[in-house]
């Protein structure tokens, strides 16, 4: 398992600190291994504490028979010969060590697909055109427009007050820049996911200047809490910033089917189902937060709904799988697809 940072659980890590969605419906919930992980994360964190969360995703590695984990580790290359991947080359920085990886078989769960460029795996990028797929959500040209990044924050109210002195870089915020995006501090599952850039862009090349931007829109968005008298924020504390952005769209996989919009919408009765969603199509705006549209529009998806086999291996490299948003969807059905506990049944799907 080679993971490119030094703790596990990608965007519900504690380096970005999402939670972990899934379908919806009372009665539904993922079962499998995430089940199994989340269980015992309420036994030992009840306090749900993200260092000790990391704690356990580790611990359920370390103890996995059979699995060697290569943490800071990023994948450098590929060795693709005749259509079939025989081996990657991976960095581990803080051993300055290169390992070479043979397999007879690859899974990229890494979001950005960074096997696909290096194999030449085929992949899409951006919104199809409302008329590939028959998609009454999609545009009506075709683009290289994406979802967006998140640097995600949490905050506290403590018994005393706080004082809170925005850096100079921090981007200032009005109540007027903000329509559909006031903080509700009320709510306490604010998580200030629409603080969201990228999505006109490249959202792996530009992510390190995107994380900047981010930054300066955290700071600002906690500025405007603390000391724009809209709120009475006196006691509140800025406990946590995320320096590592969260991802939602990039490089998609293309394999034997690309799963699309009116798949969703008829919820996904294929003769190869896989794994289940069950989330609602989910699009946001490309433009993130320097629009005053809406920041995104949940169309409305069953719930669950099938994802097929088909759409789990590469269409031309033999023996790559994926699993997680960059699974071989459109746009809009990446959508409902995207979120981490559809995609922990992905990958029980491709392991098993």
């Amino acid at each position: 398992l080679v993971q490119d940072r030094g703790v596990l659980g990608g965007n519900a890590s504690s380096e970005i600190r999402m939670w972990i969605c899934g379908a919806h419906g009372k009665d539904n919930r993922e079962t499998g291994i995430i089940e199994e992980i989340m269980l015992e994360n309420f036994f030992q964190n009840p306090q749900l504490s993200y260092s000790l969360w990391d704690m356990v995703l580790f611990d359920k590695t370390a103890r996995q028979d059979n699995l060697t984990l290569l943490l800071n580790t990023s994948c450098l290359d590929a060795n693709t010969e005749n259509g079939k991947i025989i081996s990657i080359t991976a960095w581990q920085s803080p051993c300055e060590t290169v390992h070479t990886i043979k397999a007879r078989y690859f899974a990229d769960c890494s979001g950005d697909s960074i096997l696909a460029p290096l194999s030449g795996a085929e992949y899409r990028w951006g919104r199809e055109s409302r008329n590939e797929f028959g998609e009454s959500i999609a545009p009506e040209q075709a683009d290289k427009k994406t979802m967006g990044l998140s640097c995600l924050i949490q905050a506290r109210e403590t018994d005393k007050k706080h004082t809170f002195i925005a850096p100079s870089w921090a981007r200032k915020f009005t109540k007027e820049d903000l329509p559909y995006r006031l903080p509700d501090m009320n709510d306490p599952e604010e998580n200030f996911w629409y603080m969201e850039l990228g999505g006109e862009g490249d959202t792996i090349h530009d992510t390190e200047k995107l994380r900047d931007e981010l930054i300066s829109v955290a700071y600002g968005i906690w500025d405007f809490v603390k000391n724009s008298g809209e709120y009475d924020a006196d006691n509140w504390e800025l406990e946590f910033v995320g320096f590592l952005p969260g991802k939602r769209e990039s490089r998609r996989y293309v394999g034997d089917y690309i799963m699309n919009q009116n798949d969703v919408r008829d919820g996904g009765h294929f003769d190869d189902i896989a794994a289940y969603g069950g989330w609602t199509m989910d699009d946001h705006n490309p433009a993130g937060i320097n629009t005053k549209d809406k920041p995104n529009i949940f169309h409305p998806a069953p719930s669950p709904f099938g994802i097929p086999y088909r759409c789990l291996y590469s269409v031309n490299i033999e023996n790559l799988y994926f699993a997680g948003r960059n699974i071989s969807v459109t746009h809009t059905a990446m959508s409902a697809s995207r979120v981490m506990a559809t995609c922990a049944l992905l990958g029980q799907a491709v392991g098993t």
